[in-house]
């Protein structure tokens, strides 16, 4: 008889367990819950789909229904787990139970909600789903003046998007920056400028109070600066780890609130690791590659590499998780906003305190054409050791991210980065990398002052 595999959650942690195993083996019988109706879907395409660059809803879904179906994987949709009894090995949900062999929790986040008064009224959405998604966008029809509280990635990204449809559009954000958990005060100042050249109004050290509502739906937030008059309002302040089965269960959590893992991701209950219960995605605590402490991590490439670790220890590799360092990078309009590491605020508060150095440049050689200018932060301790980069262009960031992603992981310091060798091509590079005049500078190599254009002529 086929062993039994129950994976909770079909997002971009469960779907790949389940397809990567069916890829390998028939020797289970693969039943994923989830108590959405919408699967297998992009969420970063999103805002791109309100903004108008992106047809429609459906081109974001990445497999029906039938794929699924024709690789024997049943999906049991709008079904919520309620109960784990890892001792008889059943899953218990609003639909029935389902006994399992192999076990995996990959149920995600969910938002924060703040407790705010008036937080429940029509017109006020959180917007974490394709379905809430989807509600959006009909209200847009309605609507004229938006109030996006929380000014972190996703709520500058649908800021955008809605000014793109010709609405009037203004943040809330109660930090003295905008995304301030990736961004140092420097950087943010770039995206901030872009998106006030671009028609949003942010409003910062300012924090809601309230929101207030005519017929049960919102038209006022009041905030600690005064009242705003609007006809919707997306709540973008966080989201939080979906732990609550698991921990109802008895399964441990961290002090993230994350589901403690071990390296090859089994749960932890009454002390001990469960060999058959497997946790992976944003709702597991993982290892930060930088500090070396617990840290949750909320990117969709870390939950499918996750993903990846369980299916092969559920087939018998022997795989490890390692710590991350979670390389992302946001797209707002034309502008390309990335990270990795720590920024100087998380360095502080894990007891790093920051050396940086920031240096402009040129994506292109300077004779040519459409060339944009990027500027570069690096962030090392006191050795000297690689520990965060920030990138911002138009153009060129992600290969950037993803390299400086791997010299942090593999703890690679200011001064061997200032030696590495870089290629270069007129139509896409300048002749020194802006990342290297950065190392340089912050080891004391080059020491001339951030000036434009003088300093961004690195070409030949």
């Amino acid at each position: 008889m086929n062993k039994k595999l129950v994976i909770i959650g079909a997002g971009p942690a469960g779907l790949p367990v389940a397809s990567q195993i069916r890829k390998e083996t028939k020797d289970f019988d693969i039943t994923v819950i989830t108590d959405r109706n919408y699967y297998s879907y992009s969420p970063c395409g999103i805002p791109f789909v309100v903004s108008g660059m992106i047809k429609s809803f459906e081109n974001l879904i990445m497999r029906g229904p039938k794929h699924y179906k024709d690789m024997n994987i049943d999906i049991k949709t709008n079904t919520k787990a309620e109960h784990i009894d890892t001792e008889k090995q059943i899953v218990t949900t609003n639909k029935g139970e389902f006994n399992y062999d192999t076990l995996v929790i990959a149920t995600g986040v969910k938002p924060f909600v703040p407790n705010i008064k008036g937080i429940g009224l029509d017109g006020i959405y959180l917007m974490y789903s394709l379905e809430e998604a989807i509600e959006v966008e009909r209200a847009l029809k309605e609507s004229n003046s938006i109030v996006i509280v929380g000014a972190g990635a996703i709520g500058l990204e649908m800021a955008y998007a809605f000014r793109k449809r010709n609405k009037d559009v203004m943040i809330i954000e109660r930090n003295p920056q905008i995304m301030s958990s990736i961004l140092d005060p420097d950087m943010a100042s770039i995206v901030e400028e872009y998106l006030e050249s671009n028609g949003v109004t942010i409003f910062k050290n300012a924090e809601v109070t309230a929101f207030e509502g005519e017929k049960g739906k919102v038209s006022k937030v009041v905030t600690t600066e005064g009242e705003i008059k609007t006809d919707m309002v997306l709540v973008s302040v966080g989201v939080r780890p979906n732990v609550e089965v698991a921990v109802e269960s008895g399964i441990e959590r961290g002090v993230t609130g994350g589901i403690i893992t071990d390296a090859c991701l089994r749960v932890r209950k009454n002390g001990k690791f469960i060999p058959n219960v497997f946790a992976c995605g944003n709702c597991v605590e993982v290892i930060d590659g930088v500090t070396f402490r617990p840290s949750l991590s909320f990117l969709g490439s870390s939950a499918v590499r996750q993903a990846l670790v369980v299916a092969e220890n559920i087939l018998g590799t022997n795989s490890v998780y390692a710590p991350i360092v979670s390389p992302g990078v946001s797209i707002i309009g034309e502008l390309e906003i990335g990270a990795v590491g720590a920024n100087s605020k998380r360095a502080i508060e894990n007891g790093i305190i920051p050396k940086e150095s920031r240096a402009y440049g040129l994506t292109r050689a300077r004779y040519f054409p459409k060339g944009e200018i990027i500027t570069v932060k690096i962030l090392v301790d006191k050795s000297y050791r690689l520990i965060g980069s920030q990138i911002i262009s138009k153009e060129g960031v992600k290969g950037r991210i993803d390299s400086m992603s791997y010299m942090i992981s593999r703890g690679v310091t200011a001064h061997q980065l200032a030696l590495i060798e870089t290629s270069y091509v007129p139509p896409i590079s300048s002749v020194i990398d802006p990342l290297t005049i950065a190392a340089r500078k912050l080891i004391g190599i080059t020491r001339d002052k951030f000036e434009l254009p003088e300093s961004m002529d690195n070409t030949t």
